[in-house]
Parts: C-alpha cells; sequence; structure tokens
C-alpha cells in the first residue's frame, strides 16, 4: 500500500539530478536514478521490517511496547480499536458490495452517486455498530484499558538477543564490509 506514495516521491529524482556518478560500458546511472533505487530498497528494508516485527510480536505486543515506551495511552487504544475493528468495516463493505452486485445487472448501478450512496451508509452502518459495540463494552466492565494474558518479563534471553545483535550492529559500523568484500573480489579475480 505504500508503495505507490513512495514511487510517486522517487521518480521525481531522475529528473532532478542528471549528474552521472557511475559509467559502466555504455550504461551511465546519475545520481537521480541512484538515488531512486536507494529509497526503493529502503522502502522494500521497511515495509519488511514492519512485517517482521507484526508477524513475530504480534499487535498487542507492539501496542504493550508503545505504551512501556511512553506513548499517550489514548494513541495506543485507539491503535487496537482500529486493528480490531478495520476488518469488522471491511466485512460490512464487503457485504454492502456484494449486495449491490445481486440487486443491480446489465452494468447498471455503477454511477458515482450510487457508491457515494454506499460509502454514506457504510459510515451510518459502523457509527451505529460501535454505538453498540461501546455499549456492550461498557456493560462488561471496560475502563479505557486493554489487558493482555502475556507478562512481558525482560531475562537473560532478552539480554543475550540484545547484545548480540547490538556487537553485531557496532561491528559493522566499525568495519567497513563493502570495502573488505571488494578487495577480497578483486584477489580473486587475478
Amino acid at each position: 500500500l505504500a508503495f505507490p506514495f513512495v514511487l510517486f516521491v522517487a521518480i521525481f529524482n531522475p529528473l532532478l539530478d542528471r549528474q552521472i556518478l557511475l559509467q559502466a560500458g555504455p550504461l551511465a546511472l546519475s545520481g537521480g536514478w541512484l538515488s531512486f533505487f536507494s529509497i526503493l530498497l529502503r522502502l522494500c528494508l521497511t515495509v519488511g521490517a514492519a512485517l517482521i516485527l507484526i508477524a513475530t510480536t504480534g499487535f498487542n505486543g507492539v501496542c504493550a511496547a508503545l505504551e512501556r515506551l511512553g506513548a499517550p495511552r489514548a494513541f495506543v487504544v485507539q491503535l487496537l480499536f482500529l486493528y480490531r475493528y478495520i476488518f469488522v468495516l471491511a466485512d460490512e463493505g464487503g457485504r454492502m458490495a456484494r449486495a449491490r452486485e445481486l440487486r443491480t445487472f446489465d452494468g447498471r448501478g455503477l454511477e458515482m452517486r450510487t457508491y457515494s450512496s454506499l460509502v454514506a451508509h457504510l459510515l451510518l452502518r459502523t457509527i451505529a455498530r460501535a454505538r453498540r459495540v461501546h455499549l456492550a463494552m461498557l456493560s462488561r466492565g471496560f475502563n479505557g484499558v486493554f489487558t493482555l494474558r502475556r507478562s512481558f518479563d525482560f531475562g537473560w534471553r532478552e539480554a543475550f538477543f540484545t547484545a548480540g545483535w547490538s556487537a553485531l550492529f557496532i561491528c559493522l559500523r566499525a568495519v567497513d564490509l563493502p570495502q573488505l568484500l571488494g578487495t577480497a573480489l578483486l584477489e580473486v579475480a587475478r
């Protein structure tokens, strides 16, 4: 979902920065194209890291960590509500779209006013559903705090994991790995 936005930002770099930085035979790469590919690579790495974080920790764990790191409670509760009820909203929208498809035929019902009416009805239905969910939560004693069943303790495993990755990052920062690999490849090629 983020790709079109990042692509829109990055696509202007080759137009603005035309200075040739890399010449490999007939192929000439400008600084704009290098920054374009760099931005796309960073997008892939960032989205991949976010997906790995959510897949390994879970959204509830991420929100609990945000709260422990000092994020405002209202923000964390809103994120949890958004995550829990985005599927309900998508299901309701899918039901409405299926009902529109079943009630129309021969290409009718595809006008803009039909879609605007569907969006308005979806908004009204979600407001009514939110009211019912809110009343149900109040009747069950919800006080604005989501309780998690799992406790988050920092033990020796977490300390070892953090120390190992920190040592790797420090080594990678201190040692110029691309330079070492380049010289090693040049030695092998000779």
